[in-house]
Parts: structure tokens; sequence; C-alpha cells
């Protein structure tokens, strides 16, 4: 696949920059259980594994059929600091990936832009994107693809606001672009 056929590499953040998730999984289910929503990390893994932190949310109410308390999120998002700043490393041989790629690129993610940034500082891939971040909160329903032709690298399709696999396969077979899956494993 010569590069010339692209205009723009899009990555995933987490999964596919960086090894994010099982700290984030960890951390999720002990702050679950803690809360009596008993999990374990592998039932994390599985369950939610490429879905918004809304979704996830919305399917452990239905669940557990409770409310989760009302501060979660900003305790889940406390206790994520301190593991990822001494445990996030790079996906494996991504910086020299990045480092070759001559094409713009950029991020596009179901996180908040607190968190890509957060992330991509730590593991120094920050200023491979120019300041080219896209969060999910960025858009109310999925992009459209006009006419750019561009190489998507997500870690796992799953429905979300912004990176719908029906959506954007369909929109990326249209313009003759392509889609490379990665699945961690």
């Amino acid at each position: 696949m010569g590069t010339n056929q692209f205009e723009l590499v899009i990555f995933d953040c987490d999964g596919v920059l960086v090894d994010s998730e099982p700290i984030i999984n960890r951390i999720f289910a002990e702050t679950l259980t803690e809360a009596g929503f008993p999990i374990t990390y592998a039932e994390v893994t599985q369950k939610f594994i490429g879905k918004s932190l809304k979704t996830c949310l919305e399917m452990i109410e239905t669940s557990y059929n409770k409310p989760l308390p009302k501060n979660f999120i900003e305790l889940c998002k406390e206790r994520e600091i301190a593991p990822l700043q001494q445990e996030l490393q790079p996906v494996s041989g991504i910086a020299e990936v990045l480092d070759q790629i001559t094409l713009p690129k950029c991020v596009a993610s179901n996180s908040s832009h607190r968190h890509i940034q957060m992330v991509l500082k730590l593991t120094g891939l920050l200023h491979q994107f120019d300041g080219n971040l896209y969060s999910a909160n960025d858009v109310s329903r999925p992009i459209k693809l006009y006419g750019v032709k561009y190489l998507l690298l997500n870690s796992v399709f799953e429905s979300s606001k912004f990176l719908n696999s029906s959506l954007i396969i369909q929109a990326l077979s249209s313009y003759s672009s392509r889609v490379m899956r990665y699945l961690p494993s």
C-alpha cells in the first residue's frame, strides 16, 4: 500500500497509540465494585471495549437496575491519573510508525480532549499531531466524509457518536479509502 493513495491518516487513541485500556479498565472495574456494582476486569474488558463512557454507564445502570453515584465519573477520572502517569506506555512500535508517516495525521477518539491530550503528552506522542485531536464530544452526529481519501486506524469498531463502523466503512468505500482494523491481543 503506497502512502500516496491517501491524503490523511486518522488514529484512534486508546489501544492504537497508547496502551491505556488495561489501566483504565482496571480502575473502572475497581471503582464500580467499590460503589456496589460488582464486576471483574475481564467483564469490563469484554462488555465495554470500544464503547463511549456514556454508553458504558447506561449499560451498567440498566444491568444493575440502579443509578450510579453522582460523582462516579469524577471519581474514576481522579483515580486514573496516578496509574496512567506511572504505567502508561505508547503501543509498541507506534512512535517509529508515526515518525515515518509523511501524510497529515490526526486523532479521533471517543475519549475527552483532556484525556487525549494527557495520554499523548505522557507518552511523548502529542507533538506528532500538531493539535489535530478530535473527540466524540466534538460532534452531535456521525461525521460525513466528503471526498478525502484517508486511512483510519481504529482499535475496535463499535457504534458511537463519532466512530460508527457501518457509517465509516460505507463512507470510506464510497471514496475508495481504506480502513485498517487493529485488534489488540
